[in-house]
């Protein structure tokens, strides 16, 4: 009987318990987001606004030169880096998933309803490549990348410097983009290159 009683005593009192710790519980996500952002902003020159979302943290090399949009979402372990006056540049809604690489030397300009699948690289520099010198001595050699407003890139595509990527472009999967793509064309491949139209037309041949 007592033993009967302490039980449902317990019980109770755990249930108690649980209903009092559950608007704590529901402010865990809330203090993680904000903490989250209160780091990005203190590490990095340039605006951050309260509505960015966070997957999980985020790593930066440096103290890299960003300016976000609006409700832009960003994935756990998204790298961002900018070298001597490189910046990145995400407009509102943009989306990267987990893993993106982000590197400006001289400028990344992801435009609005960007997405962004995973441990895609977006880099707008290579290093020199002169024979008299080690490669990792010698400068970058930079020039800017653009993805236009609603483009899609799939997982695991690299993005080149100098390319321009129209708007509501689809970059295949692991696709490696070394010259521009056009508006809402599709394209796949390494290099890549335009399959087909969204609308369903074939590239002039």
């Amino acid at each position: 009987m007592m033993k009967t009683l302490l039980l449902g005593l317990s019980d109770t009192l755990a249930r108690a318990l649980s209903a009092c710790l559950r608007p704590a519980r529901s402010l865990i996500p809330v203090l993680c987001r904000l903490w989250r952002l209160a780091l990005l902003r203190s590490a990095v020159e340039g605006r951050v606004p309260v509505t960015t979302q966070f997957d999980g943290p985020i790593r930066i090399a440096g103290r890299p030169k960003i300016t976000l949009g609006q409700h832009c979402r960003l994935g756990r372990e998204v790298f961002f880096e900018s070298g001597g006056q490189g910046r990145i540049v995400l407009d509102n809604n943009v989306r990267l998933n987990a893993g993106v690489v982000v590197v400006a030397h001289a400028e990344v300009k992801i435009e609005s309803d960007v997405l962004v699948g995973e441990y895609v690289s977006i880099r707008d520099a290579d290093h020199a490549i002169q024979p008299d010198q080690l490669i990792r001595f010698q400068d970058h050699v930079a020039n800017p990348v653009s993805i236009g407003r609603g483009a899609w890139i799939g997982r695991g595509a690299a993005i080149l410097k100098g390319v321009h990527i129209g708007a509501g472009a689809v970059i295949g999967a692991n696709s490696v983009v070394t010259s521009d793509i056009p508006e809402n064309a599709i394209a796949v491949g390494v290099p890549a290159r335009v399959l087909r139209y969204r609308d369903g037309s074939l590239p002039s041949p």
